[in-house]
């Protein structure tokens, strides 16, 4: 670097960015190293990078010692494969730079459930399962906040030398791959606020086939066996919902559903790369799908396990629902209003189909007369914001007053409304831009009236 450049890079700003990087690296050191469950890094080809503690003391090694090991040597009956050997359990990292990637080795005993006291009871593996993903979560947060801080400070500064660099400097391009580079790792953490911020379910019982054929006919993707016998499960529809269509589009091809049991509800024929793309997000499983990542979660906000199997370079998804009842109680009663009757038959069927009681009105003065004529105790009012004569923030102020705690999610192709376009609406009221998914509504909903 020549000298006239060298003031774009002060020695107190390169000290605090290499300070903070060393503080996170720490940081997740310690997490790992405190942790009870054994854990060792390894590489793609099977050499041992570190362990924890648990990990050193389970097999009376040092670190010093496990460097010159390999996985055959210490667990023979591992091979460095991503997957589930035995206790154990063998996950593939991403790296940053595109090179191959590491390997977290994890000790997952079937006995652990039966040894680990909870409440005075041994925990479920689903118990530990979702134990799990809130650590995950709680730790993904942290990351997520610290990431960010990280990346503001790495494009902001960038910003600043690439706009101070002379036009025909040759580090320009260099600053521009730097800046680039940053931009990578914000899709990432995108990515990981998924993870972070975990959906709220509203869990109901419900007959599973029937469910199916509703999805599969607006979904001819979705291929159901002949006879699909009743079965009564219990999760978050909407969630469900969305996990079928996340599938079928990263798919992008027909998937065969079949349901045997509670136990054994498989979706075939999804590529082999699912159980990584799953777990790791990879790079081509963000470019065909990133709502891909959220399946997981789903699945876990509705207490709904699940296992991938690999045969013939296919993948299958195994479901196992839980066996709890849940009571939905009396029906929510929605009152729907917009002026554009597709739209309001269009928004009444599909939370029909979630076992919703729903009217329809077509103005503010309808809904108004609607109310009094009826004397019902609605749960939500679902209205478009622009209409002819009352508009919808009118129309939800005398509705309040008429029944006071009744819920509101506006709906509104464009609106120039303040409270909305600042994102701070008053509790028990909600926003959804038109045109939207039948599960973006459905979850909006399950949001307000939870």
């Amino acid at each position: 670097m020549e000298k006239s450049e060298n003031h774009l890079w002060p020695s107190r700003e390169v000290a605090r960015l290499l300070s903070l990087v060393e503080a996170d690296r720490r940081y997740y050191e310690d997490i790992l190293t405190v942790l009870p469950v054994p854990v060792a890094i390894v590489k793609a080809h099977g050499q041992f990078v570190s362990a924890n503690r648990a990990f050193l003391r389970q097999h009376q090694l040092t670190i010093t010692e496990l460097g010159a090991l390999s996985l055959p040597r210490v667990l023979p009956a591992v091979s460095p494969e991503p997957g589930v050997h035995g206790d154990w359990h063998l996950l593939r990292i991403e790296r940053w730079d595109d090179e191959a990637s590491d390997l977290v080795l994890v000790h997952c005993p079937a006995a652990v459930a039966a040894e680990t006291p909870a409440a005075g009871a041994a925990l479920t593996a689903f118990a530990l399962q979702e134990a799990a993903t809130l650590a995950s979560a709680k730790l993904a947060g942290r990351v997520l906040h610290e990431a960010n801080n990280l990346l503001m400070v790495l494009s902001g500064y960038g910003e600043e030398i690439l706009d101070a660099l002379p036009p025909a400097s040759p580090l320009r391009e260099d600053m521009r791959e730097i800046l680039r580079s940053t931009d990578r790792i914000k899709g990432m953490s995108a990515q990981l606020n998924s993870l972070a911020a975990p959906p709220k379910a509203v869990r109901t019982s419900f007959d599973l086939p029937a469910f199916l054929r509703a999805v599969s006919a607006r979904e001819p993707g979705l291929a159901l066996t002949s006879a699909l016998p009743s079965l009564s499960v219990t999760a978050d529809r909407s969630h469900l919902e969305q996990v079928f269509l996340t599938l079928l589009r990263y798919a992008a091809r027909p998937v065969q559903v079949s349901v045997q049991s509670r136990e054994a509800v498989v979706l075939s024929g999804l590529p082999g790369s699912l159980a990584e793309d799953l777990e790791l997000l990879s790079p081509a499983a963000r470019a065909s799908n990133g709502a891909l990542s959220a399946v997981p979660a789903l699945l876990l906000a509705s207490r709904v396990q699940w296992r991938v199997l690999l045969v013939a370079g296919e993948s299958s998804l195994h479901l196992a629902f839980s066996n709890d009842a849940v009571s939905a109680g009396p029906a929510k009663r929605i009152l729907v209003v917009d002026d554009e009757e597709g739209i309001r038959t269009l928004v009444r069927k599909v939370l029909e189909r979630q076992g919703f009681q729903v009217s329809e009105a077509e103005s503010g003065a309808a809904a108004l007369g609607l109310l009094e004529r009826e004397g019902a105790a609605y749960d939500l009012l679902i209205s478009d914001m622009m209409m002819p004569g009352m508009d919808g923030r009118t129309l939800a102020g005398r509705i309040a007053q008429l029944r006071p705690g009744i819920r509101t999610l506006f709906m509104s192709g464009y609106t120039d409304d303040a409270e909305v376009q600042s994102g701070r609406l008053p509790a028990g009221t909600g926003f959804l831009p038109k045109p939207f998914p039948h599960s973006a509504l459905v979850d909006a909903v399950n949001r307000l009236l939870a």
